[in-house]
């Protein structure tokens, strides 16, 4: 589980820099560049979403050595006198029986449960703010985030601690489009893992027996259904959004069919356009776990900058696999 706080610069009082950090799983160059695509996405086809922005911060290594120079900007989503309360923190604070909170676990690449959220008391009487967070649910299916845990959902409070409104939708990197650059095979089984969550094949008994530990185990099998039960319990509960979001996208779809062009990132100039996927490694023994042994031995089997970043690539599989994804949604929410 996340514990502590995180502190990022602030520019103009208003801009916030995201620096990709070393210990964070599997991040590479492209994690910012999803920040960019999806906010953009999301922000021209869906809702209302906070524009990032690929950045530079010269000397920040060298000052936090955890982080790197390069990241993201991103406007502030709450102003003077607000807080943000995320879901984990809610639900401690106001218990219901429907919500298992404590079974809750922060794991990357898990896909979450979240019928029991919007069958929380809270969202049941509060229809408006449960059809802003079905809009989020479904958007996080559609960009494939491996990362769409119950801290990536908050409410923006006043200083009384009263819900104002439901926070913009931030946090896009970990979507499965744009992990693993430089290992086809890994990035192939994850997009499976997606596609397979979403279509909600039932579970072998022997599926994931190479998970020995046994919390591990039962929330990958959890993991391999649950974005399947998400969209079927939205379909059923809660149509009018269901509808909005279709025809929303139907024209995304047809925008990535007709002007995908429109879509494909491009190498920006003084940015990084090397991936290493194992890279972390090194840093998560060093900066977590605190074991420069370790540390040491990641770094020679890993160090390195990595693959080059073919965009061309790139951008063909981003438009391919969205709209593979596409196709899976809307069998799902339409029959």
């Amino acid at each position: 589980m996340v514990k502590g706080e995180k502190y990022f610069p602030v520019f103009n009082e208003n801009l916030v820099f995201k620096p990709l950090t070393k210990s964070k799983p599997f991040s590479t160059p492209l994690f910012a560049y999803a920040e960019v695509f999806w906010s953009w996405v999301i922000n021209e086809y869906f809702v209302s979403a906070p524009q990032y922005q690929l950045a530079i911060c010269k000397g920040y290594e060298t000052e936090t050595e955890k982080y790197y120079d390069y990241g993201t900007v991103c406007p502030m989503i709450y102003g003077k006198g607000e807080h943000l309360m995320n879901l984990l923190e809610f639900f401690r604070k106001y218990p219901d029986d429907k919500v298992n909170i404590n079974d809750y676990v922060n794991y990357c690449q898990m896909f979450y449960d979240y019928t029991e959220i919007l069958n929380a008391d809270y969202f049941q009487t509060h229809q408006e703010l449960a059809g802003e967070l079905v809009i989020q649910i479904l958007i996080s299916v559609l960009k494939g985030d491996q990362n769409y845990h119950y801290e990536n959902i908050a409410f923006i409070c006043n200083e009384a601690g009263e819900i104002l409104r439901l926070a913009p939708m931030i946090d896009h990197e970990f979507s499965t489009y744009f992990m693993f650059p430089d290992s086809m095979s890994r990035h192939l089984y994850w997009f499976e893992q997606l596609q397979r969550s979403i279509a909600g094949n039932e579970v072998q008994p022997d599926e994931y027996a190479d998970f020995t530990n046994e919390e591990e185990r039962r929330l990958m099998e959890k993991s391999a259904t649950c974005l399947h039960g998400n969209l079927v319990y939205i379909k059923e509960h809660y149509p009018k959004v269901t509808k909005l979001f279709l025809e929303k996208l139907d024209k995304l779809e047809a925008d990535l069919r007709e002007n995908k062009e429109m879509f494909y990132i491009q190498k920006s100039q003084n940015y990084p356009n090397h991936a290493n996927s194992n890279a972390y490694l090194a840093g998560k023994a060093r900066y977590k776990d605190h074991d420069e042994e370790k540390a040491a031995i990641y770094e020679a089997k890993y160090g390195g900058s990595g693959k080059e970043i073919h965009f061309d690539i790139i951008n063909s599989q981003i438009v391919y696999e969205v709209k593979k994804t596409i196709q899976q949604m809307k069998t799902i929410l339409i029959s």
